[in-house]
């Protein structure tokens, strides 16, 4: 996390279509908020902060974020305590003098109190406390009768995540009297004086012009499926089809994407809603809509050059009354100019035939088409599925297969994990863009799980690279959860076999092959002697299982073909079953003792690196709560790697000293004679560099 910024976890964005999690960030230039599940991101610069006022709600505690001009911003989920937090930093980096208020909600239920206009939003006072808070964007009419005025909200298939009722309207009555708002003459009387205050604030084009601007006939629309008319109005978008009908606000669509169909004369344009719409009990964050490529249209929009300019003006110039060209280039801008929203095309990346921009691969049950653009993912089309690349914690490329057998593989998978835990894996992507791919996710500085095969291809790494085939923050946690187990671990050989002392099964047994002088049934026999008796036979007793179950031996031939004479000395597997069986009796090989570690051998040292986690493993567990142990050392080895050198100095001195004790230590002790000869001197020195050392060769 960048130097002075401050997060907090599970903090509601309110609204009126419900409330959104997310994270809110503190930093030296403002807050941002990014809701969790989705792309949706609020930021309040810090020249647009007007005040900040903290109340206690039936979800905590909420604070009021009030914008110069703008509609004030709630973010509920606060505990008491993070108040002086807050406070710390309205004073010292938002320059606050007053810092941030504390106020009360008013409960009373009287609809008898007053109203002030804070910005683009509309409080409502009962007994001076707060009663409610309307943003002022949300009105798409307002009109004044007498002495009331109307206020009509915008209505609309979005936010209906938690929606199933929603303030629609409401009307304020404004006394002749009022002080507030004071009569100007008799001709303007206080609810006009009113009305005219919150105008500038409302959304109103909305509903200036009934009529769209634009309309698209049968647009085949493959995510929610169908052929909808679509209606391009100055406030809203509307989809009318055959059996049900959708408006969309411009202020929910959030990013316009334009993505090609690989060998298929088509183009996608993408709109990503935040929040979504709903049909039935399925939400559509992305409208998947489908055009032919080779199409041209011109269009010549319905709409009044106050109306262009006014648009222009508040969304960047991009919106021209006439405009010529493909039907989904067209499309694609006028949304643009209509909404705000901006428009993302595939960057960078080719496929490995390198005539598109996509991979086609498997996502759960369906089948589809992966485009890696250059800040994110965006699979289509079972589910449509956008992954920002600031919510990935890392990637794998999972070889469908091992040794020799990867390499005759066709396909691959790719797993991308996220950083709430959620993981998507994308199946059955061909062989060939696993070069393509690798590169372009390493361009993009994504940690890539196991880069050290990964980066040799499906076939899987070269001789010696298995080491390196791990995240280095999962590798220093493996390594702290191991140091103290390595003298007990340097005795396991993973390729000298098992003992014979294991369970076997009778799957197992079939394997096993008469040899001269040894018979199968016999050690059968003592087998289950040895466990009816609980181990307890003599040398002839079975030792306890072990944890793993053994792998099956087969009888090798020699080069010739036959097999290799029991007890010679030929490699085969046949051979070594013999001289095995021959070491014990009852065919039982004598089990390996393991060395013991001496306790008056002198500690190893501990690297810079070591130094560095012991200092800081209970701050990060503090900043964290619940984190895993795994994720803590990740944590641990990605500061490390991001300090400077002057940073990691002192413990690099602190582990200098280390080492120079431990070298002093060990002569002494080797000159005591209390090693055994050397033997364990020696052992113990050997397990000198540590897995600090290899972070600190990052």
């Amino acid at each position: 996390m960048a130097e002075g910024v401050q997060a907090f976890g599970e903090i509601w964005l309110g609204g009126r279509g419900g409330v959104a999690s997310g994270v809110l960030k503190l930093a030296p230039t403002g807050l941002t908020w990014r809701r969790k599940q989705g792309s949706k991101l609020v930021e309040v610069k810090k020249d647009e902060i007007e005040a900040l006022s903290w109340t206690k709600v039936p979800r905590g505690c909420q604070l009021s974020v009030r914008r110069k001009g703008g509609p004030t911003v709630n973010f509920l989920g606060f505990r008491d305590k993070d108040l002086d937090t807050l406070q710390q930093y309205s004073r010292t980096t938002l320059a606050l003098p007053e810092g941030v208020s504390e106020g009360a909600l008013s409960t009373s239920g009287h609809n008898w109190g007053g109203v002030q206009l804070r910005g683009a939003s509309l409080a409502f006072l009962v007994g001076g406390k707060v009663a409610f808070e309307l943003p002022l964007p949300d009105v798409c009419t307002a009109q004044q009768t007498k002495d009331d005025v109307m206020l009509e909200l915008h209505v609309d298939d979005t936010g209906g995540e938690v929606a199933e009722d929603m303030l629609t309207e409401l009307a304020f009555y404004v006394p002749p009297g009022n002080e507030d708002f004071p009569a100007q003459g008799e001709e303007v009387p206080p609810a006009k004086v009113m009305l005219d205050a919150l105008l500038p604030h409302a959304d109103t084009e909305a509903a200036a012009a009934d009529e769209p601007v634009c309309v698209f006939s049968e647009v085949g629309i493959v995510a929610p499926r169908g052929r909808f008319e679509v209606e391009m109005h100055l406030g809203y978008l509307q989809l009318g089809g055959q059996s049900q009908d959708f408006k969309v606000r411009y202020a929910s669509i959030q990013r316009i994407f334009i993505l090609p169909k690989h060998n298929t004369p088509h183009t996608l344009v993408v709109i990503s809603l935040d929040p979504p719409i709903r049909k039935g009990q399925t939400y559509y964050a992305h409208l998947l809509c489908q055009f032919p490529t080779d199409d041209d249209i011109s269009v010549e929009l319905d709409i009044t050059e106050e109306a262009l300019a006014a648009k222009n003006e508040k969304n960047g110039g991009k919106l021209s009354a006439d405009m010529t060209g493909p039907v989904w280039e067209v499309f694609a801008k006028l949304l643009r100019g209509l909404s705000g929203a901006r428009i993302t095309r595939p960057g960078h990346f080719k496929n490995a035939a390198g005539d598109g921009v996509s991979v086609r691969c498997s996502y759960k049950a369906d089948d589809g088409q992966l485009y890696p653009l250059d800040r994110g993912f965006f699979y289509v089309h079972k589910p449509p599925l956008l992954i920002p690349d600031n919510d990935i914690e890392s990637v794998e490329f999972a070889r469908q297969g091992s040794g020799a057998v990867s390499s005759t593989v066709r396909t691959f998978d790719l797993v991308v994990r996220l950083k709430g835990g959620a993981e998507h894996q994308f199946r059955n992507i061909q062989r060939s863009e696993w070069g393509n791919l690798f590169e372009f996710i390493r361009a993009k500085k994504i940690p890539i799980e196991n880069f050290g095969s990964a980066q040799h291809g499906p076939g899987g790494a070269k001789p010696g690279m298995e080491d390196d085939d791990m995240d280095p923050g999962i590798r220093r946690a493996a390594a702290e959860a191991d140091d103290d187990e390595d003298d007990e671990d340097e005795d396991f050989e993973a390729s000298g076999g098992t003992d014979s002392s294991e369970d076997i099964d009778e799957e197992d047994d079939a394997e096993m092959i008469d040899e001269e002088g040894v018979a199968v049934d016999a050690i059968k026999k003592k087998r289950k002697k040895g466990d009816a008796d609980g181990g307890e036979e003599g040398e002839a007793a079975a030792a306890p299982p072990p944890k793993k179950k053994p792998a099956k031996e087969k009888p090798a031939t020699s080069p010739s073909g036959a097999d290799a004479a029991p007890g010679s000395g030929g490699k085969g597997k046949k051979g070594k079953k013999a001289a095995a069986t021959e070491e014990g009796e009852g065919g039982a090989k004598p089990k390996k003792e393991r060395k013991k570690k001496d306790p008056n051998a002198p500690k190893k040292n501990l690297s810079a690196f070591m130094y560095f986690s012991n200092s800081n493993r209970d701050k990060v567990k503090a900043e964290n709560p619940g984190i895993a142990f795994g994720e803590v050392g990740k944590l641990l080895g990605e500061r490390w790697k991001a300090m400077s050198a002057e940073e990691k100095a002192p413990y690099d001195e602190m582990a200098a000293k280390d080492k120079v004790r431990y070298a002093d230590a060990m002569k002494a002790y080797k000159a005591s004679g209390a090693a055994g000869g050397g033997e364990a001197a020696a052992a113990a020195d050997d397990g000198d560099d540590d897995a600090g050392d290899a972070a600190d060769d990052e």
